[in-house]
């Protein structure tokens, strides 16, 4: 095996750099993995743009990603050279309440591979043993190179409990609203997706929604009333954000309803109406990430039940990774999923 590697670091604000680095070597319990395919995220961006609080350069972004098994540590017995895998991007303690009682997500010491270590965009990527999954026969490299954006609502979902029948709100029609769609739908919901831009819209279509309305041209909260009988969604799923989508939400759950919050932003937002959410015994969950919910988003993308590819809009070389990055910075239109692929 070659001793360097091609990487894209991040070395400055907006600066990042196609270097030769050494390749690393995996630790007890870790694994090496010959990176095949890996997705750009809106938190390289933020990385990228000094936006992130998790994000300090020089630093190898990249955590949504897929390949093979290159080299096994010590102790990485359940692998061998040549497995084909997806690549859970955490590092955990082990040891902290949390890890001992199966939320390893909340861990009081979580790592992710692209933000406190290197990641990967490069050759190679390290991971723990533990945190990868074999990749199904009938499911692509760059197909499972989203499993970590399609396990992240896979457990928000489930946090719903969602029904047969229910009336589900999605608002945000981007890669995080395009799975939670389609883990909705699965479970028998009748779901209305929100977004201003028609091409994802368009997708949201093609993946079954119910209904779907562009906020600039609808109003929402009509909508779901009207759709309800003046009762409102059973469950609203806010998937942008952003502090007018967060402080809306509350005014078309039903009573008794949950709001979930997967959008993420690390500006100040504005608080709910919470005198709304005490009189109308709202329940309102946050969700961080994933536990143990990559084998299921994983089955669900090999029954195709849950479709990752119509989501990758553009694919683009490792030399490539900041061309990717500025077109999410200028909002390029018609990006969806930017995944970088490499050269065997």
């Amino acid at each position: 095996m070659e001793s360097t590697m091609k990487a894209a670091v991040l070395k400055d604000l907006e600066t990042i750099a196609i270097e030769d680095v050494p390749v690393p070597e995996p630790k007890d319990g870790e694994v090496l993995v010959e990176v095949r395919a890996s997705a750009l995220c809106g938190s390289d961006l933020a990385g990228y743009t000094g936006q992130h609080s998790m994000i300090k350069w020089p630093i190898i972004l990249g955590h949504e990603a897929s390949g093979v098994v290159a080299k096994c540590g010590r102790g990485a017995d359940n692998w061998s050279p040549g497995d084909p895998v997806t690549i859970e991007p955490l590092f955990t303690c082990k040891k902290c309440h949390a890890c001992r009682t199966g939320k390893y997500h909340l861990c009081s010491s979580l790592k992710f591979a692209g933000h406190q270590v290197h990641g990967t965009f490069a050759k190679y990527a390290i991971a723990e043993s533990g945190f990868l999954h074999r990749k199904p026969e009938n499911v692509s490299f760059e197909e499972a190179a989203l499993t970590e954006p399609a396990a992240s609502p896979l457990h928000a979902i489930e946090r719903c409990d969602i029904r047969l029948g229910d009336f589900v709100v999605i608002i945000g029609s981007g890669v995080t609203g395009l799975f939670a769609l389609q883990y909705a739908l699965s479970k028998g919901a009748e779901v209305l997706i929100s977004d201003p831009e028609e091409f994802k819209l368009k997708i949201a279509g093609d993946f079954g929604a119910n209904y779907i309305l562009n906020p600039g041209k609808q109003d929402l909260r009509k909508r779901v009333m009207a759709i309800t009988g003046g009762i409102g969604a059973d469950c609203v799923v806010e998937a942008v954000g952003i502090s007018e989508t967060l402080a809306s939400t509350v005014s078309f759950v039903k009573g008794g309803g949950p709001i979930l919050l997967i959008g993420y932003s690390e500006k100040e937002s504005e608080p709910f109406d919470l005198s709304t959410v005490t009189l109308a015994e709202l329940t309102v969950l946050g969700m961080l990430a994933y536990f143990n919910d990559f084998p299921a988003a994983l089955k669900l993308m090999s029954l195709g039940r849950v479709k990752a590819g119509p989501i990758i809009t553009h694919r683009l070389p490792l030399e490539s990774v900041e061309e990717g990055i500025k077109m999410m910075k200028r909002k390029d239109q018609g990006i969806i999923k930017i995944v970088i692929t490499y050269d065997r």
